[in-house]
């Protein structure tokens, strides 16, 4: 039975690392001009099949966590909700990726800043970054958006993670660095992108190879097996260092 769980959990392991490992060929082919798009629709079809694939097999993880774990039903039910609907069901039902950015907003993102966003998801975004984050912080602290809400470190923690034997975090010292410098960047960069709006082409393309790097690269084939389903949250992600950060500055308020 644990050669058969092993052989499953490796077989997990290997579709993502295939998965990211295919966006990062088309990512490079994307970047030179002299290829275009064109010779990469078996790429763009077997990347995008992966995605697809692996929401699924997450959406049979939750049924079995939900089922396993009782007294996290209601985590597991509310992330489901906020990942499936704004990461597959609002993009796909309206015919554009960008929406996934309602749940992305600053500073995990630049996508609501990206001309190809709608206005109206431009607007959601920015509301629920600059001011839905910081109440719900304020009243619920950390676990309300990271616990519950995050379509990313929180959904996938609780599915992917999971499969994985929890390990103590390791790397305290880097998640003191990395967390402020991105959080820190990603303010220049809104700064950048308000006192010139055409800055926004270059930052958001800087902005997507970080992203994959850390959030996709790293994440899902490094991260996860090795240091635990948290481990993007705690050591890179800026919009958890912005939340932890105001929730420092209430305590530091006696409230």
């Amino acid at each position: 039975m644990k050669k058969l769980k092993n052989s499953l959990k490796f077989l997990l392991w290997l579709i993502f690392f295939i998965t990211f490992a295919s966006e990062f060929v088309k990512i490079v082919f994307e970047l030179n001009p002299d290829f275009g798009h064109k010779p990469l629709r078996m790429a763009n079809a077997f990347f995008w099949s992966s995605l697809f694939l692996i929401e699924m097999i997450m959406a049979g993880l939750v049924i079995y966590f939900i089922v396993k774990y009782p007294a996290r039903r209601l985590r597991l039910i509310i992330l489901s909700a906020c990942h499936f609907t704004v990461i597959l069901a609002l993009p796909m039902l309206l015919d554009s990726w960008s929406w996934t950015c309602l749940l992305y907003p600053w500073p995990h993102s630049l996508q609501a800043f990206d001309p190809a966003t709608p206005r109206t998801a431009f607007y959601v975004s920015v509301f629920m970054g600059f001011a839905i984050v910081p109440l719900i912080t304020y009243k619920w602290g950390a676990k309300a958006f990271c616990g519950y809400l995050c379509p990313h470190g929180a959904f996938f923690s609780e599915t992917y993670g999971r499969v994985f034997s929890p390990k103590p975090m390791r790397f305290l010292r880097i998640a003191k660095v990395i967390p402020p410098a991105y959080f820190f960047l990603m303010t220049a960069a809104l700064v950048a992108v308000i006192a010139l709006p055409g800055s926004i082409y270059p930052l958001r393309s800087a902005q997507k190879l970080v992203y994959f790097f850390t959030a996709e690269l790293f994440y899902f084939v490094i991260g996860i097996p090795l240091l635990g389903g948290r481990s993007y949250c705690s050591l890179i992600c800026p919009m958890g260092y912005f939340i932890r950060t105001m929730v420092k500055c209430k305590r530091g308020n006696g409230e």
